[in-house]
């Protein structure tokens, strides 16, 4: 049993929301023992429980009353990946957590930078008892959960474009493998996809300072992709981010094939209706 932590020092970011192109400041500070990851917003409190979740469809969205936060899946992931049970989390100009460079690394670089504080009070943890699925079958996705003896993913993807292809990647949690193997990897879209997405008044942050953009040729960012497997890299992440929403760690294995925010989703509120008691 290992005991709960927050972040020794605070951690401030400035940035665009992706869907809303608004310019926020966000703060993370320390937190007592039992806080969990509360955000404060313009229009009130939201803490990251997979019980506030509202919606999945192009971002992670959670709301209480009338306070919500959006595209909070890259900044929870990485502080489940740093350790960080507790946390205050302000955001200050809109609800929408900056999407930075697309990934995780600046919010992972500065929890590392600060490093952690140990409390007394023990950390609540479950290890899987059974198998749990979630599934499409029509578009056959699905999304595994079973027991193992700590964190590990199991991660496939399969895409018809040239410069994505079949990919499959293996990730444990361990000291300092998200900050090494997962912060780096950004979002990503389509060209076309983000035209219609624009129209309906998404991703006015969008672009290849925030994203990878895939057109029919390939990459369009300048450099291309920062690792042959970004895309799963990334998929992993946004996994480790609603797993972030669970009232507990949890050791378990998960084998995920083309899933994403739907499945996440589904999969933490069983989890949770299961062992949040």
């Amino acid at each position: 049993m290992s005991f709960q932590t927050t972040l020794k020092a605070e951690c401030c970011f400035t940035g665009i929301g992706l869907h809303n192109g608004v310019k926020t400041e966000l703060r993370v500070t320390p937190a007592a023992a039992g806080t969990g990851i509360l955000f404060l917003t313009p229009k009130g409190k939201v803490k990251a429980s997979y019980k506030n979740v509202r919606d999945g469809n192009f971002a992670l969205t959670l709301r209480s009353g009338k306070a919500s936060v959006s595209t909070c899946e890259h900044l929870l992931a990485a502080l489940y990946g740093a350790g960080v049970d507790n946390a205050i989390c302000k955001l200050t100009g809109s609800e929408e957590v900056p999407i930075m460079d697309g990934s995780a690394r600046e919010f992972s670089k500065a929890l590392k930078k600060s490093g952690l504080i140990y409390y007394s009070k023990k950390q609540k943890e479950i290890t899987l008892r059974e198998d749990i699925l979630e599934a499409e079958p029509e578009n056959g996705k699905f999304l595994k959960a079973e027991k193992a003896g700590q964190l590990e993913i199991r991660y496939y993807v399969a895409y018809s474009h040239p410069a994505i292809g079949a990919k499959y990647r293996e990730f444990k949690l361990q000291k300092g493998s998200f900050h090494k193997e997962l912060s780096g990897a950004r979002t990503f879209g389509w060209a076309e996809q983000a035209k219609k997405q624009k129209k309906q008044g998404l991703i006015k942050g969008g672009g290849t300072l925030s994203a990878i953009v895939f057109d029919y040729r390939g990459v369009v960012n300048k450099g291309g992709l920062r690792y042959k497997d970004e895309i799963i890299r990334h998929k992993i992440m946004d996994l480790l981010g609603a797993l972030a929403l669970l009232p507990f760690k949890i050791k378990g294995r998960f084998t995920a094939f083309k899933s994403g925010h739907t499945l996440d989703i589904k999969m933490i509120k069983k989890i949770g209706g299961i062992y949040d008691r």
